[in-house]
């Protein structure tokens, strides 16, 4: 064709999932949204709440005693997105440094059932990226199938 195309935008693509915290007390929503970032095939994994009043927010604490049970979970949401996207790169951190201390745990822990099946990284605060380390303090972290 020889006309000159229009300037167009395409939106990001948001991949939401959601399920339940669940304790004697209470069920609370969870939703892990996928969201592209301005590099495509690069999502930003985040893990919120569904609050009562319909917001979202990632710095609600559930404390519904099923930390395994969510971050299990979380991981299984990951598995299914990149193995339906799998040119895809997923990037995660804590939205507070608790949190992201405690991812680092649970992946220093899992290293060797997560590198079965996928590569994952460790971001600095410099920006400068490694292969994952246990005791390393991420600021963030990037997870990809092998």
């Amino acid at each position: 064709m020889d006309e000159t195309p229009a300037s167009f935008f395409a939106e990001p693509i948001d991949v939401r999932y959601t399920f339940d915290s669940v304790s004697e007390k209470r069920t609370v929503k969870k939703i892990v949204r996928l969201t592209e970032t301005s590099q495509p095939d690069i999502f930003n994994l985040a893990l919120l709440d569904l609050l009562d009043d319909g917001s979202e927010s990632d710095l609600s604490v559930t404390d519904n005693g099923d930390l395994l049970t969510v971050l299990a979970t979380v991981m299984r949401i990951i598995d299914n997105f990149l193995t339906k996207f799998p040119q895809t790169i997923v990037t995660f951190r804590g939205s507070d440094d608790r949190r992201t201390r405690l991812y680092r745990i649970v992946i220093g822990r899992e290293l060797d059932a997560i590198q079965r099946r996928y590569r994952i990284f460790g971001e600095y605060p410099d920006g400068q990226l490694e292969p994952f380390k246990s005791n390393a303090d991420y600021r963030r972290f990037i997870i990809q199938l092998k």
